[in-house]
């Protein structure tokens, strides 16, 4: 697929996590043990999680190299350490347990690992999390306010009912202060100190304004105290109640991806063009994450044109839109789940800032892709060793 993303300068972190809720992708791709799943990698979280479903294989794919090489250390940790390494590495508890973990952790480390790891956490003693382009850039918004607006906003996680939430907002933030410096803050200009000005090429919305539209619907619709990405975008990756995390990243879940990470496979390349492949041709169900989002409209449409229906298995590909409404209704790749089923996924789903989910179905896709949507690919495994 052609992307804005290809061509990027892909060295370094640009996501630390994954915004895609991975209670839309269990939802959305039903994930039972004949499957196999293609994830794009990103910071690694859903990769995690959609192993915990238990699949007979996943692979996870980037262009990134870097992407890749986080989830191979999170990997490395979740197969040698208690859960508590990981959590502190991940930057839960702040800067002085990322110091004791790295410390444990540096002299077992694979040379390859430890080479390109040892100068990350010198230069990012506040561990993974808010090392990331996107999540440094996202949870500097706090500190950009004046200390009563910072109150208020922390205010929002004491209330127990919807209702009250949504009069304090309106009373005490809704107003011309906290929205302008929202809208300025996540706006255009200043949008690309987290994501490269190239990936919103062909977004027709202007961000902050947006955004800001969708954080008051959250707020006027759920509890933000219990929302993962309410808190982690606001007020970082600390104080956040276990229950809370992600599931990959809950003790109780730690021992179940030891076991399961002989069924991962790591893969460098382009996730559409993944599928062309022989192995690629075995996935069953895929998450996208929001790679549409940085292809052109006639792109995208040229990608479902090229979903072929066959006589072999489904294959069901879900997806999140962020500031396009990229979606093909009809065709060979037509829609998995009605108009009513989808916008209930994206209703759920977490993170408050995408604008919608939306998961499409084919017969053996990819079967006879036109030339141009392949692109090399290099297999990389990760064995009972790691």
């Amino acid at each position: 697929m052609n992307s804005e993303f290809a061509n990027l300068a892909l060295d370094q972190v640009r996501y630390s996590l994954v915004w895609e809720d991975s209670r839309t992708l269990h939802a959305a791709l039903a994930i039972g043990p004949a499957d196999h799943v293609l994830v794009v990698t990103s910071a690694g979280c859903n990769v995690l999680n959609a192993l915990l479903a238990g699949p007979r294989q996943v692979t996870a794919i980037d262009l990134n190299p870097v992407q890749n090489a986080l989830l191979r250390l999170k990997c490395y940790l979740i197969a040698h350490y208690e859960p508590e390494v990981l959590r502190a590495l991940m930057g839960f508890d702040g800067p002085a347990p990322v110091a004791r973990a790295w410390g444990q952790v540096a002299a077992s480390l694979p040379v390859e690992l430890r080479a390109f790891w040892e100068p990350f956490f010198a230069a990012h003693p506040a561990g993974l999390l808010p090392a990331g382009r996107l999540e440094g850039y996202v949870t500097g918004f706090l500190p950009t306010l004046p200390a009563d607006l910072q109150a208020k906003l922390r205010q929002l996680l004491a209330f127990e009912s919807v209702t009250a939430q949504r009069d304090f907002f309106a009373a005490e933030l809704d107003g011309p202060v906290f929205r302008a410096a929202f809208v300025a803050y996540f706006d255009a200009a200043n949008l690309s100190k987290g994501r490269d000005p190239a990936l919103f090429r062909y977004a027709p919305e202007s961000g902050g304004a947006t955004f800001y539209g969708r954080l008051r619907q959250l707020i006027a619709t759920k509890l933000v105290r219990d929302n993962f990405f309410f808190r982690f975008f606001f007020f970082g990756p600390q104080g956040l109640p276990e229950t809370l995390l992600p599931a990959c990243y809950q003790r109780r879940n730690h021992g179940r991806l030891r076991q399961l990470l002989p069924r991962l496979r790591i893969t460098t390349g382009e996730a559409v063009a993944y599928l062309s492949t022989a192995p690629g041709r075995t996935v069953t169900k895929a998450s996208l994450s929001n790679i549409f989002e940085y292809a052109s409209p006639a792109e995208f449409e040229r990608v479902c044109a090229g979903l072929q229906v066959s006589a072999g298995r489904p294959l069901r590909l879900l997806y999140w839109n962020l500031l396009q409404d990229q979606h093909h209704p009809a065709g060979p790749a037509g829609e998995a789940l009605p108009a009513a089923a989808q916008a209930r996924l994206a209703h759920e789903d977490g993170c408050f800032f995408f604008r919608n989910v939306r998961v499409l179905s084919a017969r053996t896709a990819l079967a006879r892709v036109p030339a141009l949507l392949a692109a090399p690919v290099s297999n990389q495994f990760i064995s009972n060793s790691i």
